[in-house]
């Protein structure tokens, strides 16, 4: 049984004590998504940095012998136990992480266990939690560009590893591969069409929480450059009546629309091409303590509100899970929201096409969306109103058209997909459930449209 927590509400003359049940700082297995079709699905966090970056660590990663500073990778492996991180796709800048042994890269510490390939190199390694939850880690970069899931460094002197993870260009993006590697780009907002038109990436991000807070960036999305630490500011309150400080992310989030236009322009011009929310967690830019005891940007909390699920038979394997990223077999979840229990999205015709997978044209698939809900929502909370909508961006001529979109209430969202094109779905939300915990804040960030799932798209052709 939940923990309750009393929160009163003052009115004329005072209200009676409202009782809702006690935020919950963690996240349950991924189990709880649903299994389809013999595919199980697995969390987790693409774009994460460890002491093994310069600037994490509020710049300080290590200390003078140059010992990977332990409290803060303890903080990182501990929220990844809590918020049940399947697999942590690491990806440091190549200060420092160009500098060191691959195996060095894994942070690896009592209990872990290396996971291996064929070729007896160190591909992964797994952490088992207090609780007996398993995270497994691999190793990539983030500069220019972001390879994932190495297998090993990329070939050449420690000055020749530099230079290639600090380059953006087809060479780059092959030497990626060599190395096992996919190659992903992150902070897609900031990048022009010529840059990825330049290279055939794996997959790009369609959000990053940088770009969400960054004055610099912020404008890119047509947002007021200090309004995200304005509002955010709200939530360091301490005092009785504060809003629960997990709830940050709801004050300033908004669809990275450069990303979004990016990625449907580069689909509409008949690349396959799947996208990631980037959590960019560096554990760097508010070291103040919050209400709840933490640090503003703590590795649990930034890690609580968003990640990625990808459909794979072993929730346990990374060579599943890179197959998965690369086929486009994942959606992004802003979990921070509530859970989505119960999502499916297929096509079915002649057979069933899932996520990444293609569609004859002459076949006229249909395309079923299962409307997920908030799993565990307590029946005193208010319903929140949740959407789903289905977005096609025709090849060749790259028109976006929204083809359907649900009713709140709407368990279910079908449609024809016969025309040649991607086709993705997103699911917005309408939190009303998290009002109650935003306190003296009153409830209206809750009443606002927010983005909840970004699915990566059924081809047809």
């Amino acid at each position: 049984m939940r923990a309750l927590i009393v929160v009163t509400v003052i009115g004329c003359g005072g209200t009676p004590a409202v009782k809702i049940p006690d935020w919950d700082k963690t996240l349950p297995e991924a189990s709880v998504l649903g299994s389809w079709r013999g595919l199980n699905p697995a969390r987790g966090i693409i774009h994460l940095h460890s002491p093994y970056s310069h600037d994490a660590c509020d710049g300080m990663p290590r200390d003078a012998n140059g010992i990977p500073n332990e409290p803060c990778l303890a903080d990182l492996r501990a929220g990844l136990c809590a918020t049940k991180i399947d697999f942590a796709a690491l990806t440091d800048h190549d200060a420092s992480m160009a500098d060191e042994s691959f195996s060095t890269l894994f942070s690896m510490r009592s209990g872990d266990v290396a996971v291996m390939n064929t070729a007896n190199e160190q591909i992964a390694s797994r952490m088992t939690c207090d609780d007996g939850h398993v995270v497994t880690f691999t190793v990539g970069s983030e500069n220019e560009t972001m390879p994932i899931m190495l297998d090993r460094h990329v070939a050449g002197t420690v000055q020749q590893r530099h230079d290639t993870y600090n380059a953006s260009d087809a060479a780059a993006i092959t030497a990626y591969h060599d190395a096992g590697g996919l190659a992903w780009f992150a902070h897609t907002e900031s990048k022009t069409l010529d840059e990825l038109h330049a290279t055939v990436p794996d997959g790009i991000e369609c959000y990053n929480l940088h770009a969400n807070l960054d004055p610099k960036i912020r404008p890119l999305l047509g947002l007021d450059p200090g309004g995200a630490i304005q509002a955010a500011a709200n939530f360091a309150d301490t005092n009785p009546g504060h809003p629960e400080p997990d709830l940050a992310l709801i004050s300033f989030l908004a669809p990275n629309e450069p990303a979004l236009n990016t990625w449907n322009t580069l689909l509409g011009e008949g690349r396959k091409l799947p996208a990631t929310a980037g959590s960019d967690a560096h554990e760097n830019a508010l070291p103040i303590t919050l209400a709840d005891g933490e640090r503003g940007d703590s590795y649990r909390r930034v890690l609580r509100w968003f990640g990625n699920i990808v459909m794979v038979a072993d929730p346990q394997d990374p060579a599943q899970i890179k197959a998965a990223l690369k086929a486009g077999r994942l959606y992004a979840v802003f979990e921070v929201m509530g859970t989505p229990e119960g999502l499916d999205i297929r096509a079915t015709g002649s057979r069933t096409y899932e996520l990444g997978d293609t569609a004859p044209s002459a076949e006229g698939a249909t395309l079923t969306v299962d409307i997920p809900h908030v799993r565990n929502l307590d029946p005193s909370l208010p319903a929140p109103g949740v959407r789903a909508r289905v977005i096609w961006i025709e090849t060749p001529t790259g028109v976006v058209t929204e083809l359907a979109k649900s009713a709140e209430g709407d368990a279910q969202l079908n449609v024809h997909i016969g025309a040649p094109g991607a086709y993705r779905v997103e699911i917005t939300i309408v939190p009303s459930h998290l009002g109650p915990y935003l306190g003296d804040l009153g409830t209206d960030l809750a009443e606002v449209e927010l983005p909840w799932v970004y699915a990566s798209p059924i081809y047809v052709q």
